[in-house]
């Protein structure tokens, strides 16, 4: 069962966390989860906020994790395809896709206008910048800072 709230259409089975602030135009679907605390060694309580912007669609399975402190944040436009795990203090800009079962572990910073295909996987505090491909299942383990097709595990410029 889908719902309107706040300009939002949510699918009643996402899990949306009292530290999260959405903007307007969002689609969440089933069973997202946007909010919980992450696993951390200790008994730190969570602070951490997930602000999105307008305009994402985040998909079905997909996990938003907030951190013990900081922000993860989501700006406009993105696409986020099923079963993505964003980790906490996560920066995420505009105009992306991030593709089913793809996994960006905390810290991780992505520009605007890119395509990251299905099941990449992107290592803690790595960054990519703007108008990047990264191909299927290929191993982020490196800053990516010049635009292009990038593929493999590690991932390496191809043209």
């Amino acid at each position: 069962m889908w719902k309107k709230i706040n300009g939002n259409i949510i699918h009643s089975t996402a899990i949306i966390e009292d530290n999260v602030k959405i903007g307007t135009n969002n689609i969440i679907y089933p069973y997202a989860v946007i909010g919980l605390q992450g696993f951390n060694r200790g008994d730190n309580p969570s602070d951490g906020i997930i602000e999105i912007g307008d305009n994402n669609q985040i998909g079905i399975h997909t996990s938003i994790m907030a951190g013990i402190s900081g922000k993860t944040i989501i700006g406009d436009s993105n696409i986020i395809m099923n079963y993505v795990n964003i980790g906490h203090n996560c920066v995420i800009g505009n105009n992306n896709e991030i593709g089913a079962g793809s996994l960006l572990c905390g810290w991780v910073t992505i520009g605007n206008d890119n395509k990251i295909k299905v099941s990449v996987s992107i290592r803690n505090r790595k960054i990519i910048k703007n108008e990047c491909i990264i191909g299927m299942k290929s191993n982020v383990t490196s800053d990516i800072i010049e635009k292009g097709l990038y593929y493999g595990n590690p991932c390496k410029f191809i043209k």
